[in-house]
């Protein structure tokens, strides 16, 4: 592989952003000047060193940063490849990043009333009598623990899994995932009990399942909108952001 073209630009050390970040942005930038696929060999990390004009430690570290990240991966024995382009680290971390600060939960909390919202249409469209069934069973067993006014997070889960399922785009179905653990994690993490009555929650759920099955995406929308309000007036003491309806915006 040619460096030519990168041998008289080596990295300008910039004070209080540390060597090893400037090479994380380096590498990335040649993979871009270079038009790098997944699969494409690196130079060795001697030659990237070189290359930068840094240590072979501080590239050491650049790339095994940049591995976490998904972009580059290290093949012992073979050397240092591109990797194909990933959202799981970045999903892996994004629990961590909103524990840390439980002031976005309440934005986490907008965000899962606007996806699940969002993605009404999509959800009827591609239900499918296998998917109904698998809800219904997930139902029943809920609807057990609510006599006895218990909950389950596990079965609330479920549904939901079950309920994204449908859509062939596993990205959306995981974030969705994601935001649910993260979410109930906070829940948790802030002694926050359940915020509704059992009975009246599985209800809910259960008018929404209902609404698939009828293929009515209007009567699935408004048993959302009755989910949600109820949830953030117990933690928050209001109804939560105006979710406008995107058949109703002029």
């Amino acid at each position: 592989m040619s460096l030519d073209q990168h041998q008289e630009s080596p990295i300008q050390k910039v004070a209080r952003t540390p060597v090893h970040r400037q090479v994380q942005e380096a590498i990335r930038q040649f993979i871009l000047d270079n038009d790098l696929q997944p699969g494409s060999q690196l130079p060795p990390e001697g030659q990237l060193a070189n290359l930068f004009g840094v240590s072979r430690n501080s590239v050491r570290e650049g790339v095994k940063a940049l591995e976490v990240q998904g972009v580059v991966e290290v093949r012992v024995g073979a050397g240092l490849f591109v990797q194909e382009f990933s959202f799981e680290p970045i999903l892996e971390t994004l629990p961590y990043g909103l524990l840390v600060d439980m002031s976005s939960i309440k934005h986490l909390l907008h965000l899962r009333e606007v996806l699940d919202r969002g993605v009404v249409g999509l959800l009827i469209a591609n239900s499918c009598e296998e998917q109904v069934q698998s809800l219904e069973e997930i139902l029943g067993e809920w609807e057990i623990i609510a006599s006895e006014g218990g909950y389950d997070p596990l079965l609330d889960r479920r549904f939901h899994q079950c309920l994204y399922s449908g859509l062939d785009n596993p990205l959306l179905s995981k974030i969705a995932g994601l935001f649910w653990d993260t979410l109930h994690r906070a829940l948790g993490a802030t002694e926050f009990a359940h915020v509704e009555d059992p009975v009246e929650t599985v209800e809910l759920h259960r008018n929404m399942l209902d609404a698939m099955r009828l293929q009515d995406a209007t009567a699935m929308t408004a048993a959302i909108d009755t989910h949600y309000p109820g949830i953030w007036s117990h933690l928050y003491g209001d109804t939560g952001p105006i979710v406008a309806d995107p058949d109703n915006v002029t």
